[in-house]
């Protein structure tokens, strides 16, 4: 007989991971941003430091091209903060009321908090349609931001689609589970 057999299984062991979503989700996020990231403090190390300080000859552009990386690192970072659980959330009435009722209060704040998130995401992809015919673009380079317009509109549509995943897991089970970050309580 095996010795491994008679043990007894850890409580962590037990539990059950994350989910295939939530496994491509964090590597997902990972990735884009650490590059993201990365590449933002290169160019601004670069510019600023080497360029600008050391050679008087800053590159031009380069500001557009780190505004435009804060955009894409923030809008990123909302479904996955809405995913781990990261946004504030203030649950002072809830804790006063009995159970059931907080429950679907809950449920009920993030339906509406989702159906916001889609009348949001509708009007970035109308004002991402409207951008290249008003001439919205940065000021040096004349990047337009009709893509960051669409990225933040799926990406609010992305935390539309958590929210309404929580507030039917809330009805379901009681409970909403955010992804765990691997941190122990």
């Amino acid at each position: 007989m095996n010795v491994s057999e008679n043990k007894p299984q850890s409580a962590a062991s037990k539990a059950a991971g994350p989910g295939r979503f939530d496994k491509w989700f964090a590597n997902i996020a990972l990735a884009t941003g650490c590059t993201i990231l990365v590449l933002m403090t290169l160019l601004c190390v670069f510019n600023v430091l080497i360029m600008r300080k050391l050679l008087n000859a800053p590159i031009t552009g380069a500001e557009d091209v780190l505004i435009l990386c804060l955009v894409g690192f923030v809008a990123l970072s909302i479904p996955f903060g809405a995913r781990t659980g990261a946004h504030i959330e203030i649950e002072v009435v809830s804790e006063l009321l009995p159970c059931a009722m907080a429950r679907w209060m809950q449920a009920f704040a993030r339906l509406a908090g989702g159906a916001f998130l889609v009348l949001m995401a509708w009007q970035l992809g109308m004002a991402g349609t409207q951008a290249a015919r008003f001439g919205e673009v940065t000021q040096q380079l004349a990047i337009s931001y009709e893509p960051f317009y669409y990225l933040l509109s799926v990406c609010f549509m992305l935390f539309a689609a958590i929210q309404f995943f929580d507030a039917c897991r809330i009805i379901r089970k009681g409970r909403s589970a955010p992804m765990s970050l691997g941190g122990g309580e």
